[in-house]
């Protein structure tokens, strides 16, 4: 893990080829960051950013504003980020909490809702397989679209 900011840690660092960005609550179960982080560890395509403090991470960028040349911690996470990357917003919970993340740099984001964060392995397992299925057609989209002709 490499913190770059109090408010959120990347878990995987974005490469040059990275076309996707998990970005879940830290607050998750550790299993479950850490079944997420085993899975996509070689896949250079896919980053991973846990978000510890939300709150404060948005009210530092409304802070800021829209000026690209203001320092924020949300705009320093993802200058890394190629713009034509997707943000893979998962959420848990009635309320999201890091939508807004899309619109600090502009990149396209979507969400998987997995509702209740579950009680067993098991049935973590089976969130952690539907992140992941949204990864990978995310990662396969930002593939087609750059490398086919």
């Amino acid at each position: 893990m490499h913190a770059i900011s109090q408010s959120a840690v990347w878990i995987k660092e974005p490469s040059a080829d990275a076309g996707v960005v998990i970005v879940t609550s830290a607050a998750l179960p550790k299993y479950m960051i850490d079944q997420l982080h085993v899975a996509i560890d070689d896949w250079d395509q896919v980053a991973y950013l846990a978000v510890k403090q939300s709150r404060a991470l948005m009210l530092d960028w409304l802070r800021v504003g829209p000026s690209p040349e203001q320092a924020c911690d949300a705009r320093q996470l993802l200058r890394g980020v190629c713009k034509s990357s997707f943000l893979l917003d998962v959420e848990v919970g009635t309320v999201p909490g890091l939508t807004w993340l899309g619109s600090v740099c502009g990149h396209s984001l979507r969400v998987v809702d997995l509702g209740t964060v579950a009680s067993t392995h098991a049935a973590m397992d089976r969130q952690v397989e539907a992140v992941l299925l949204a990864t990978r057609s995310l990662a396969k989209s930002v593939l087609q679209e750059r490398y086919v002709i």
